[in-house]
């Protein structure tokens, strides 16, 4: 008894220090998770900045254990990918699959576990606060590897590795190995002498990479056309005809204006029938007749039942050619085992060429991530053609997100972007 007496003192000193220890993680996780959530409005809408992004890993590396490292990255994966509640309520009910309520309890657990799913190999990896300067810079290199590339790259939007864009523009792969190079420098300028060195050279390489930069201009008389078309209803013949009319329409009056390349939206004609197929055969022979090219967003069916289609863009008209989507959207398109779901394209298809240029294609979904743009990191495409569908997120965050993950491959690439939305 006198023992356990003599040790309360002790008792209580430790339970402090637990105490003091739990309020200052804590304290360090709120820090850590403030920092990555303003990281991702300066980086991506509304702040569009991609250098910035520059502050995560050397906020990171700083950071006193591998809790507040999650905190801040899944603070960052958090709020850039706050939208996906919204949007699968608004997907899932366009399409009558859900309730709002059922598909926003949806979003929200997908919001949820993207991030802790992104998050967690920037935790795993996190340097210890004496690590060296190798191991500082490894770990960080493999972890922005890790969630920009399949399999966890699948879901692998706001990727650091955009920052290579902002620093190295027009320089591929090479400014690709150097954006991931700054990543790393800037997690070592504590414990490595020559960081600064090594960060002076970085730095200047990227004022020479601006200094001869120049913005690629479109190639003449293309025009991506965006439209203001909705959801597409493909449950009648009647609704089929009047949208192959309206896009017709569309097509004819930019033709009108003096194009000779026509972008149209991506999944714009939605799956595409015999019937429309007939309904389109004059236009298309008027069109191949005058040189005059179409890039139109279908869905091509593969198999029934189960439902197996491509999300394509198609080339017709004077031209011919298709690309297949090496990425529909998760959970919305790709539902491997589902009753009905879009299948992957090729990860190794070649270019398209549209009246003489190669293009690069990036259908949707694609314009987020960066893994299945490899090639024009090491074969510049003449043009760099996104289509995307966006009736349900126009309004939302997630479309300028969008449109700037594409802008930075194509800034990366040193190729001009045309683009063509539907809302």
């Amino acid at each position: 008894m006198l023992t356990v007496m003599q040790n309360i003192p002790m008792l209580s000193s430790l339970r402090a220090v637990v105490a003091r220890q739990a309020g200052t993680t804590l304290g360090h996780c709120v820090s850590a998770t403030a920092t990555g959530i303003l990281v991702a409005m300066l980086a991506w809408y509304p702040g569009h900045d991609a250098l910035t992004l520059i502050a995560l890993p050397a906020a990171w590396s700083r950071l006193r254990g591998r809790l507040p490292g999650f905190a801040m990255w899944a603070g960052y994966y958090l709020a850039g990918a706050r939208d996906i509640p919204v949007v699968c309520e608004r997907f899932f009910a366009g399409y009558n699959e859900f309730t709002p309520r059922v598909g926003f309890a949806l979003g929200i657990a997908l919001w949820l576990l993207q991030a802790f799913a992104l998050a967690f190999p920037w935790a795993l990896l996190k340097p210890g606060r004496v690590a060296s300067a190798m191991s500082r810079a490894w770990r960080t290199a493999l972890a922005a590897l890790v969630v920009t590339i399949p399999p966890l790259g699948i879901i692998g939007w706001l990727s650091p590795l955009h920052v290579a864009s902002a620093l190295y523009p027009g320089w591929q792969l090479a400014g690709m190995a150097l954006g991931t190079a700054a990543l790393c420098a800037v997690t070592i300028l504590q414990s490595s002498p020559g960081a600064w060195f090594a960060c002076a050279v970085l730095a200047a390489l990227s004022i020479y990479a601006h200094w001869q930069w120049t913005a690629p201009a479109t190639p003449a008389r293309w025009i991506a056309v965006n439209t203001a078309l909705g959801r597409f209803d493909q449950s009648s013949y009647p609704s089929l005809y009047a949208r192959t009319l309206q896009l017709q329409a569309i097509v004819q009056d930019a033709l009108a204006r003096g194009a000779s390349v026509v972008i149209l939206p991506e999944e714009i004609a939605g799956l595409w029938r015999p019937a429309m197929a007939l309904w389109w055969r004059p236009e298309i022979e008027r069109m191949r007749a005058a040189g005059q090219t179409l890039v139109i967003g279908v869905d091509l069916g593969v198999s029934t039942p189960p439902l197996r289609y491509t999300d394509s863009a198609v080339v017709t008209g004077a031209g011919r050619g298709r690309a297949d989507s090496r990425q529909p959207v998760p959970v919305a398109l790709w539902r491997p085992g589902g009753q009905t779901s879009a299948i992957r394209g090729d990860i190794g298809e070649p270019y398209l060429r549209i009246a003489g240029l190669r293009a690069a294609m990036s259908l949707c979904y694609e314009d987020l991530l960066w893994w299945p743009h490899w090639r024009t990191l090491l074969d510049r495409p003449d043009v760099v053609i996104s289509q995307s569908n966006g009736w349900f997120d126009a309004d939302l965050a997630l479309a300028g997100i969008q449109q700037q993950g594409i802008a930075s491959v194509a800034r990366l690439a040193g190729a001009p972007l045309l683009r063509a939305t539907n809302q």
